[in-house]
């Protein structure tokens, strides 16, 4: 019958939601509870598309549907297929009686109205509106596997289920999600928030699939609003790096004349194709500004190098000395152990300076424990 898969309508099923801590959570239950899960070890995470949330089914028969959450007017879920005409050959690869879920969404611009924009048309103009981008299939559950249902089966090994597909039937417009716990999860998490992307889904490792449910005690998004920061020194500077190697070089005005000795302001990427003995460097070294801050927590009592911040204004980077001793709070998009033996931070962004918070405060054991 149309739709079915293991005695199951699948084309009708109602939709799992996945819980998100209420608003009258404050910030330090949230991160309570994110920890405890996370560090569990019980449960498993995976990034979160920012996109619109659509069901793939392949019935007994061979017919294909992708359906939304959404009814039409006459209560039936609206197939859109035809929208995303550069999924079908992935799809007609597939076993029948196969059923996935995922998000539709668009790379250049990750948000859900961006990806309703173009799903709410008309198929036609849709697929107008997806000339210079297609929508990507992102795919992070399956529900049924060559005429088996996995509704009940555990969430761990449905997620494990998607390396199978992942492997064998790959596509240019397809991911699949990857699954982290523990450690690696929460260094996963801090990444991608980091990245600015929309966050996790963390789901117990033997949790069932629940139609129609919305499982707090199984299920977690986890968004922007709780990335970890960490509030460090600012100890000093590292130089600059010397020679420009980005890609604006055609137009670029900071050079500097090994012959004469001397840093000219002025576009001499002519001269330089010509072989003149001019090279172009940073825009940082031309006037002498800090390449980036170096970053320190006290221990012991006093301050350890745990990292360098970039991606500095240039009146900070100009004037880095008057920061100096400044409390500043980053993100971090991992915590790694170092050379030395001790620990130290990977990829920071500023997000603030900490007027209100005293740097002796600022301690290596608040921030890695040990």
């Amino acid at each position: 019958m149309k739709g079915y898969i293991d005695n199951i309508d699948f084309l009708n099923l109602e939709i799992m939601k996945y819980y998100a801590p209420p608003s009258s959570w404050s910030a330090d239950k949230r991160k309570e509870t994110v920890i405890n899960r996370i560090f569990s070890n019980e449960w498993l995470g995976s990034l979160k598309r920012d996109g619109a949330f659509y069901m793939f089914v392949k019935d007994e028969d061979g017919n294909c549907f992708l359906r939304g959450r959404s009814k039409s007017v006459s209560g039936e879920y609206l197939d859109k297929l035809e929208w995303v005409p550069h999924l079908h050959d992935f799809f007609k690869k597939l076993p029948k009686k196969t059923c996935f879920l995922g998000e539709l969404y668009l790379p250049s611009k990750e948000a859900a109205k961006a990806t309703t924009a173009i799903m709410n048309c008309l198929s036609k103009k849709a697929i107008a509106r997806q000339e210079s981008e297609k929508l990507r299939y992102y795919i992070f559950d399956i529900l049924a596997d060559r005429g088996e249902s996995y509704i009940n089966m555990k969430a761990v090994d449905r997620f494990l289920t998607l390396d199978y597909y992942k492997e064998n039937y790959g596509s240019e417009f397809v991911d699949f999600a990857h699954y982290y716990r523990g450690q690696e999860l929460w260094n996963k998490l801090q990444e991608y928030l980091g990245d600015g992307l929309e966050g996790v889904v963390i789901t117990k490792e033997d949790a069932p699939y629940r139609p129609g449910k919305r499982p707090s005690k199984e299920t977690l998004k986890i968004k922007k609003e709780l990335q970890e920061t960490i509030d460090c020194v600012i100890i000093g500077a590292n130089p600059p790096t010397v020679t420009y190697s980005g890609k604006e070089i055609e137009n670029w005005p900071y050079w500097y004349d090994e012959m004469e000795n001397e840093k000219i302001e002025k576009n001499l990427y002519k001269e330089y194709v010509d072989g003149a003995p001019v090279v172009p460097v940073t825009k940082n070294w031309f006037y002498g500004w800090a390449g980036s801050l170096k970053l320190g927590l006290y221990l012991d009592g006093e301050l350890v190098h745990i990292g360098n911040l970039s991606g500095l204004t240039d009146e900070i980077k100009e004037n880095w000395k008057d920061y100096v001793g400044e409390v500043a709070e980053i993100t971090a998009m991992e915590i790694m152990d170092n050379e030395k033996g001790g620990k130290g931070i990977r990829h920071p962004k500023f997000v603030r300076f900490r007027d209100d918070k005293e740097p002796k405060d600022c301690t290596y054991e608040s921030v890695f424990g040990a």
